[in-house]
């Protein structure tokens, strides 16, 4: 017990026929230092961490970028970013494309907001989303103008952003025990939940809308995800267009130049081409005007009328302006030349 062993006395030999006896000894008391209590943990507390600080809030200097090329809207363009959420239920008050989106059209060529998808239906959670999207769109000043083929993101009265909605949906095969079947519908289809948008832009040279991006929503990507993204690519899209319409106004004015100089080498071709032409006509006129005189004086005698009339022809066949005839015209010459040109093979 941490105690010094006590002493004990010599045992008596057992020849000496002494009793012998032993005494107990005293329980000594041993006193312990007092146990700390030590008060049960909660397991759990200790495996739960803190929750962990998303980014989706936090815009990259690449995003800042984008709202930065509107300088005096970047404040704002920001604070609306930092602010976007969607409601589990639609407004009471909601966009008005989507009023529109719920009346029944007329016709499906009239304007109005589409979703596409193959199934003909919808998720409740779709138009709460795209009624988010348009009313932070117009906080920031953009125009919403529902097509019959899609929708027109109108920013600043200068850049057109179009944005389709599409619903992806899984093909269901229907068994012939379904109620569902029957000889025209053995099969349907249903949307997987999930949102996917065709976002592009039109430019005003180009007469066909291009479609930039295609933004799909993932498995690990929650609607606000998509918004937030949807929201800042479109906001991308005018340094985009100003680049293409930069890059188009030097390429026009590069065609321009190039035009202009291709009609000037036309013009220097055609001037050549007239004066090869009229140089051509003049020495055929010259070569047969001489080629009747040499005949006439051969065969003609040279007081005669008709040496004279054959001459005055020479002279008319090599310069009709200078020597014009009674009779004939220009026209009559150059039926007569194009007859010869052509047994010639000049022409």
């Amino acid at each position: 017990m941490g105690k010094e062993k006590p002493s004990q006395p010599k045992l008596p030999n057992a020849e000496d026929n002494v009793v012998i006896t032993i005494k107990k000894a005293k329980k000594q008391e041993v006193k312990l230092a007092p146990k700390k209590i030590v008060k049960p943990t909660n397991q759990k507390e200790k495996q739960e961490s803190p929750p962990l600080k998303t980014n989706h809030y936090k815009l990259s200097e690449q995003e800042k970028s984008y709202f930065s090329y509107f300088k005096q809207d970047e404040d704002r363009l920001i604070d609306i970013y930092n602010n976007l959420k969607i409601n589990k239920n639609l407004s009471s008050k909601p966009h008005k494309a989507i009023v529109g989106y719920r009346k029944k059209a007329k016709s499906y060529r009239e304007d109005k907001l589409r979703i596409k998808s193959a199934s003909g239906e919808i998720f409740p959670e779709v138009l709460p989303f795209i009624d988010s999207l348009f009313k932070s769109l117009e906080k920031a000043g953009a125009k919403i103008v529902p097509k019959y083929d899609e929708t027109e993101v109108i920013l600043k009265d200068k850049y057109t952003i179009t944005l389709n909605f599409k619903l992806p949906c899984r093909k269901i095969n229907l068994s012939p025990e379904d109620e569902r079947y029957s000889t025209y519908r053995t099969f349907e289809y249903e949307t997987k939940g999930i949102i996917n948008l065709e976002v592009g832009y039109k430019l005003y040279w180009y007469s066909w809308g291009r479609s930039e991006k295609n933004i799909n929503q993932t498995k690990r990507m929650t609607r606000e995800d998509l918004l937030r993204k949807v929201f800042v690519y479109i906001f991308s899209l005018p340094k985009i267009i100003d680049e293409e319409e930069k890059a188009y106004i030097i390429r026009e004015k590069q065609r321009l130049k190039e035009e202009e100089e291709r009609l000037i080498l036309q013009e220097k071709r055609d001037n050549e081409f007239e004066k090869t032409k009229e140089l051509i006509n003049n020495s055929l006129n010259y070569f047969y005007s001489k080629l009747v005189q040499e005949y006439v004086t051969a065969e003609m005698k040279e007081d005669s009328e008709e040496y004279r009339w054959a001459m005055e022809k020479a002279n008319w066949i090599r310069d009709s302006e200078n020597h014009p005839d009674e009779l004939l015209t220009e026209h009559e010459k150059e039926k007569l030349f194009n007859k010869k040109a052509n047994r010639t093979n000049f022409w």
